[in-house]
Order: C-alpha cells, then sequence, then structure tokens
C-alpha cells in the first residue's frame, strides 16, 4: 500500500514538472537561443519590473559606432508603434546623447556587443520606460486621432455642400484644409488620409473647364466662363478666383510678367478688358484659377513631390486666347514730332525721343510718320501740318530740353524734362496729353548720357499716350 502511494506522488511530481517545462518552452528556446548567439538573454527575454516596458534595440552593420545608432533607432520605431505616432525627429537627439528620455522615464539599462571577423558588427540596447507615461502619451495619441478625424470629416462635409452649390473652387480649398489637417499626424481612415483628400482635390480641378467667347483679338479681349464638366450638365462654376498672365511693357520699353485678377461671382464668368496699357503688342494671356490664397498653407505642410499630381493639374485647367492689338487709329495719317534742346535753349540735332515713340508703335502695327515741326501755337501747329501733310488725320508734337546735368564720381547724370500731346486735326481738339514727364540718365560721357535720358523720355511719353491710340 505505501508503494503504491509513493508511486502515485512520483507520478504527480512528474507530470507537474513537466507542465513547467511545457509552460516555459519559449522562455527556454530563447535560452538556448542566446546562449548559441553568444548574446545575453535580456536580448530576447527581457526581464522587467510591472510598471515598466522594456524594448530591445538591435543593430548590424560593418562599423560597430553605426551599429549602437541603427540600435537606437529601432527603439525609437518600437517606441512609435506603441503609441502610436512617429517619435523618430523628436527623441533622436536627446536619447543617443543622453541614452534616455525625460518624457517616458526612459533609461538605457543594458548594452552588449559583438563582432567577429568577416561578420557584420552587432549592437544590442535594453532600454525599460515608464509604461503608465507611455500609455497615457498613446491615449492623447488616440485623443488627437480621434478630434483630426473629426475636424475633416466636418471640413468634408462642407466641402461637399459648397460643391453642390457650385462653389467648385471653395470646395477645393477646403479638401485643401483638410489635407494640412491631415499632415499634422496619425487618422483613422484611409480616406483621410493625405493622399486621398489630395487625389480629391485633384479630381475637382481636372473636371474645370474654361472657354471663351465673343472674343476681340484686336483688343485683346474676350469673355472666359468656367464650367464643371459632368454627364449630364455642365455647371457654372460661381464665385472663382480667375488670374489673367501676361506679357508686358513698361515705361522703359523693359517687358516683364504681369497678371490682373477676376471673379466669376454670381455669374460663372468674366468680362475681360486688358487695362493695362502696357500689354504687349501680340500674344497670349493665359486664364486660370487663382489658388493662391489656399496654396502657400498646403504647400508649408505638404511635402514637394506629393504636391506634384497637383500642381500639373493645375496647369493642365487654364486656358490661352492668342490676340494681335490693331489701334482704332489705325487707318488715321498720323504724323509726329518731338524737339529735343540743350540746357541753354539751343535745339539738339538729335531725334532719341521721336525715335523711341516711333519704335514702340511700330512694334504695335501702328505707322507715324516723322516730320519736322516748329510751330508752337496751336493754330501755328495745325496750319504747318497742313502745308507739310495735307493727308493727315492726327499729330503728335512734343518738346523736350535738359533741365539738369552733375557729375557724380566718373558719372554723368542728365535730367530731361518736357511733355508730349496728341491732336485731333479735323477736331482740332487735343486728345492726349502726358502732362511733365521727367526722365534720368547717367553714363560716363556727357552726350551718351544726354541721348540716354531723351530716350527714355520718349519711351515714358510713349507709353503714357497708349491709351489714347489703343
Amino acid at each position: 500500500m505505501k508503494k503504491i502511494q509513493h508511486l502515485r506522488l512520483v507520478n504527480v511530481a512528474a507530470l507537474l514538472a513537466l507542465l513547467l517545462v511545457l509552460s516555459s518552452c519559449t522562455s527556454l528556446s530563447n535560452l538556448v537561443r542566446s546562449q548559441v548567439e553568444g548574446v545575453p538573454s535580456w536580448v530576447y527575454t527581457p526581464v522587467v519590473s510591472a510598471n515598466k516596458t522594456a524594448f530591445v534595440g538591435k543593430g548590424s552593420t560593418q562599423v560597430l559606432f553605426n551599429a549602437k545608432l541603427m540600435a537606437y533607432e529601432d527603439i525609437l520605431n518600437q517606441i512609435s508603434t506603441f503609441i502610436g505616432e512617429p517619435v523618430q525627429s523628436t527623441y533622436y537627439r536627446e536619447l543617443t546623447t543622453t541614452d534616455g528620455i525625460a518624457e517616458f522615464a526612459l533609461s538605457i539599462v543594458n548594452e552588449h556587443s559583438k563582432t567577429e571577423p568577416r561578420a557584420p558588427s552587432q549592437f544590442y540596447l535594453l532600454a525599460t520606460a515608464d509604461t503608465a507615461k507611455l500609455v497615457s502619451r498613446r491615449t492623447s495619441v488616440y485623443n488627437a486621432v480621434l478630434q483630426r478625424d473629426k475636424d475633416i470629416a466636418a471640413l468634408i462635409g462642407k466641402a461637399d455642400k459648397a460643391y453642390r452649390a457650385n462653389n467648385d473652387i471653395e470646395a477645393i480649398a477646403l479638401y485643401f484644409q483638410a489635407t494640412i489637417l491631415s499632415s499634422e499626424g496619425s487618422v483613422s481612415s484611409k480616406k483621410f488620409e493625405v493622399d486621398a483628400l489630395l487625389s480629391k482635390s485633384i479630381t475637382f480641378i481636372n473636371a474645370l473647364r474654361f472657354s471663351l467667347s465673343k472674343s476681340d483679338p484686336s483688343q485683346a479681349r474676350t469673355t472666359v466662363q468656367l464650367r464643371r464638366k459632368s454627364r449630364l450638365l455642365s455647371p457654372k462654376v460661381l464665385n472663382a478666383p480667375i488670374v489673367a498672365t501676361f506679357e508686358a511693357q513698361n515705361s522703359l520699353g523693359k517687358h516683364y510678367s504681369d497678371s490682373l485678377s477676376f471673379n466669376t461671382a454670381s455669374d460663372g464668368f468674366i468680362e475681360f478688358v486688358p487695362y493695362n496699357y502696357g500689354l504687349a503688342g501680340s500674344g497670349s494671356i493665359r486664364f486660370g484659377v487663382d489658388f493662391s490664397s489656399s496654396l502657400g498653407a498646403l504647400q508649408q505642410a505638404v511635402p514637394q513631390e506629393k504636391l506634384e499630381p497637383l500642381f500639373a493639374a493645375m496647369e493642365k485647367q487654364g486656358i490661352l486666347f492668342p490676340y494681335s492689338l490693331v489701334s482704332s487709329l489705325a487707318n488715321k495719317t498720323i504724323v509726329a514730332d518731338i524737339q529735343e534742346y540743350e540746357y541753354n535753349g539751343t535745339q539738339r540735332p538729335g531725334k532719341q525721343a521721336l525715335g523711341s515713340l516711333l519704335d514702340l508703335y511700330g512694334s504695335r502695327g501702328l505707322s507715324i510718320t516723322a516730320t519736322s515741326l516748329v510751330g508752337e501755337e496751336q493754330q501755328e501747329l495745325f496750319d504747318e501740318v497742313q502745308k507739310k501733310a495735307p493727308s493727315a488725320n492726327m499729330v503728335v508734337k512734343g518738346k523736350a530740353g535738359v533741365a539738369e546735368e552733375t557729375v557724380v564720381g566718373d558719372q554723368h547724370v542728365v535730367v530731361v524734362t518736357g511733355s508730349v500731346q496728341v491732336w485731333d486735326l479735323k477736331k482740332k481738339t487735343m486728345e492726349g496729353n502726358t502732362l511733365e514727364v521727367e526722365a534720368v540718365a547717367f553714363a560716363a560721357l556727357s552726350e551718351d548720357a544726354k541721348q540716354e535720358a531723351f530716350r527714355r523720355f520718349g519711351m515714358i511719353s510713349s507709353s503714357l499716350l497708349l491709351a489714347t491710340f489703343f
């Protein structure tokens, strides 16, 4: 009887031992693995107190120091996964220089390195952090995700409402705002991610269609319509900011890019009139939606490479309007003279100012004939033109003189002042007047400075009179 009881006790003890072995087989296998690989047991089975969370960082590369840096990065990646947001850029410097992260009460408590011939160097780091602090951060991240989702959904709701009201550009701007929010952190749904929101914006932009009507290329005037392309209807796009870009010429003859802004308001179209009389004589005017007010913040928030498809869509949605200006006075016979005077009142033989005027209007297809006119009074001028150019309909008459000349260093500085008028010979009325114009130029030689000053006077005067001829 005693023998049987003894056997029973032995069997129970064996069974318990077997259960213990089976329950710890994972730990045992990790222990065996660490011994075989020659690394500490904490590499695979870190043991920490109940209020701590362990992170084991691993790095492997040819250079031992770089392997340690990789181990730091591995720890940061694990923390990012644990709390739900990337922390690499925030804590990398602190961790690598102090072996800790104060916010999580994290510290490196152990490290191990391993080098072997003809094999990459390996580095292991054991870090422990306060679990409560990690969980608190994870909770705040989760709450931030929920709030971000809510805010993005609200913006999308506003955008959809604007789209139904044919305020497409407002809808696109709201999607831009939603994209900026999405870029600030994690979201719970793919439709709230940056790529999805940008794709939706591009879809809206690709549906925009410009068209031109009632165009007059000779006056650079046109009606610009903006619609949304759809299967059934093509509704007008309302309250859309439109920008017209074109080449212009300033008063000194320099070419530059200029723009004018319009809005389709409640009409869905704009009437384009070239308010800038410096508009180049011929070329193309590009009309496009002006996204500048909402695009700046988006560019600050989202990487450039992600925005390239958006920029491509914006570039495609515009339309070009070719034009070639024709003066309303093109069928008139026009003569012109601008007399030039020295500071002492003697007349100069040159015609720099008149040459500038003829060149500018010639480039715009308007023929003006140079002549010599000495009449000062109005009637004297009319009589003189009648004798010298009986068929003339209009006359451009002006005079300019050197008002000041000084030497600054090795440069002669010349100031020229004067005015130019345009007269209708039939009506005997003044159609245009520059009033007093001042032009300044400098050069190493006095005569060169004077010639440039008179040339500039001619350019400025011609620019001021463009509205009379076009």
